[in-house]
């Protein structure tokens, strides 16, 4: 991007530097900076990256954007008003003067995984940037979008906690072709309501362009009453509605396979992981590859290709044949039974170690005590649970015949009792809100085992 360009979207004022020099790297981390990139210093609660600006340039920056008058000579330095809005609006800037594609996601619980789908889809046909981790909010997104060089289709993920949050991501990315996972009960305490959440997803589509392509989980009840305004839309799941309708699903232990029924003609789906939340990613990337005028065989091709972003289900080998389930990075109700359906596939002992999910606010109790009745649905073997909230787990299932269900104070509790109880052939779910640090209970049973 010219510094010229950047002058023109942030409405900025040169301080000093040269218009016609071209930024090709963006950061807002002094850690991350490599040799001509520019700093964008960001004004947090608690650090404000003006301080951090003479170290962005000993690392090797050539640019900044400020919104405090700085003088160095030698660099780019552009006055702007406000350093976050002024990020977003170089965003959007490039976005509406690159030929580019842009591929919007999001959804309840899901997101990544599809995310990643999706890239290996499109990246049998084209060039592809996608988000990198969890870069999907107001500060991730923006970063990625400038991220871009010379690919041909962009995948964004966002995420939101508020209403609001998904109407400004959008904005700045405007999709051509935007997908929701779902609609579920992340965030339901700050939100209120599911409805709000639809509300809150639907967002997504106020920046979709003119004649744009929504594809949505028509099996979830409350996107199957959503309605194309001016917009296509495709709907995907099992019901005999969809645009692209899945059947005969066989889901093994670490690999799913379904039937696809497409324009009357049927094809066989391979997903080299299991879950029927799978089966959903794949027809959302699917339903994304055709609006991209992709060959359905190459869009099967790169459903069987994919490969999940780490702490995303990993499956986890460790020695006396013990698997351990790796879904520690976040957790909500969809998101617990989806892997909950995982752990009772296989046949040795099923152990579910589970954590908090946190914002749920007034409906903490319930759907904490509907994760506890599904573990006894789904003939788990023995449940331990760390956390104030997961007590509601563990009463549930107790109540309803579970003897083996166990709660812990903390983390350490929980650890030494595994010290003794891991058997091997033992297959562990360890599953939880990231906030309530399970990953370090995944450490520990891959450094003992």
């Amino acid at each position: 991007m010219l510094v010229k360009e950047i002058m023109e979207a942030t409405k900025g004022r040169l301080l000093s530097g040269n218009l016609d020099d071209d930024i090709i790297g963006f950061t807002q981390d002094t850690r991350k900076i490599k040799k001509g990139d520019m700093y964008i210093p960001l004004i947090g609660e608690k650090n404000d990256g003006h301080d951090y600006i003479e170290q962005a340039f000993i690392n090797g920056a050539s640019s900044i954007i400020t919104s405090k008058e700085v003088q160095y000579p030698h660099k780019n330095v552009i006055l702007v008003e406000d350093t976050l809005k002024a990020m977003s609006d170089m965003a959007h800037y490039l976005r509406k003067n690159r030929n580019v594609k842009v591929v919007g996601i999001t959804g309840s619980v899901g997101k990544t995984s599809t995310k990643d789908m999706i890239y290996s889809v499109v990246s049998t046909k084209y060039k592809t940037l996608k988000t990198l981790g969890n870069y999907n909010n107001h500060i991730g997104l923006p970063l990625t979008i400038l991220r871009y060089c010379d690919e041909e289709v962009m995948i964004l993920e966002m995420g939101m906690n508020h209403l609001g949050e998904i109407d400004h991501l959008t904005k700045i990315a405007e999709p051509d072709i935007a997908a929701i996972t779902n609609v579920g009960t992340a965030h339901i305490g700050e939100l209120g309501s599911r409805e709000n959440i639809l509300k809150a997803k639907m967002e997504i589509v106020h920046g979709l362009k003119n004649h744009g392509t929504l594809v949505i989980n028509d099996d979830n009840d409350m996107l199957h009453t959503v309605e194309a305004d001016d917009y296509s839309l495709i709907r995907v799941g099992k019901n005999s509605q969809c645009d692209l309708k899945a059947y005969h699903i066989d889901l093994q232990l670490e690999e799913s396979y379904f039937d696809l029924c497409y324009h009357e003609q049927t094809y066989h789906i391979h997903v080299p992981v299991s879950g029927e939340h799978f089966v959903y990613n794949a027809l959302i990337a699917i339903g994304v590859g055709l609006s991209l005028g992709i060959d359905i065989e190459l869009c099967i091709q790169g459903v069987e290709n994919f490969e999940l972003t780490k702490n995303r289900m990993d499956i986890i080998e460790l020695k006396n044949n013990i698997k351990v389930i790796d879904g520690t990075y976040n957790a909500n109700l969809d998101s617990m039974k989806s892997s909950i359906d995982v752990l009772s596939q296989y046949q040795n002992r099923k152990i579910a170690i589970l954590a908090d999910m946190l914002e749920l606010g007034e409906y903490e109790k319930t759907l904490h005590e509907e994760v506890g009745s599904y573990i006894v649905e789904k003939n788990i073997d023995e449940l331990l649970c760390v956390g104030q909230a997961s007590q509601y787990i563990v009463k549930k299932a107790q109540e309803l015949g579970l003897l083996q269900a166990y709660h812990f104070e903390d983390n350490q509790e929980l650890i030494q009792y595994l010290k003794e109880f891991i058997d091997e052939n033992d297959v562990l779910l360890v599953k939880g809100s990231n906030g309530m640090h399970l990953k370090d209970v995944v450490e520990y049973l891959k450094e003992r085992l």
